[in-house]
């Protein structure tokens, strides 16, 4: 898979999964983000309902495996970065941390890329590249959704 249909990929990953918002109104945030993504898929990907919810199973599909690379991957990268934060000069835990890091990351790549096939069975090339750019907008707003909500700007 080429680097395009895992930045794709990645972008879906990180719009369907509402764990990247561990708030109390989990629920709420996770309604949210599907209806913002089913309407990326129709008004600007172009989709009709029943392309939209074929996509959307997909996404539905593999979430709880994504949920878990996702989640082995930040445990990853916090062992990573307390390693530096203590300035430890433990050149075996280094490597044991990057080898690691390395595995969840090539099983994160997997999963998407499992899922980027499915989808890419779904829609047409142009389809896939509307959605690359859809989402890539949508993921920006989110994130400074998020960043002004943490400042207090509710």
């Amino acid at each position: 898979m080429t680097r395009f249909h895992s930045l794709v990929l990645g972008l879906c990953v990180a719009l369907a999964t509402p764990t990247a918002f561990a708030q109390p109104n989990r629920a709420k945030v996770e309604a949210r983000i599907k209806e913002l993504r089913t309407d990326v898929l129709k008004k600007h990907v172009g989709l009709d309902d029943a392309k939209a919810k074929q996509v959307e199973k997909v996404l539905d599909k593999y979430e709880p495996q994504r949920q878990a690379a996702q989640k082995d991957m930040r445990e990853k990268q916090r062992t990573l970065k307390a390693l530096l934060a203590a300035d430890s000069n433990d050149q075996n835990a280094y490597k044991n941390a990057i080898k690691g890091y390395r595995d969840a990351d090539k099983k994160l790549r997997s999963v998407r890329d499992k899922e980027f096939d499915e989808i890419a069975k779904l829609i047409t090339p142009k389809q896939q590249a509307k959605l690359v750019v859809a989402l890539r907008k949508m993921q920006a707003k989110i994130r400074s959704a998020m960043r002004k909500r943490a400042q207090g700007g509710r």
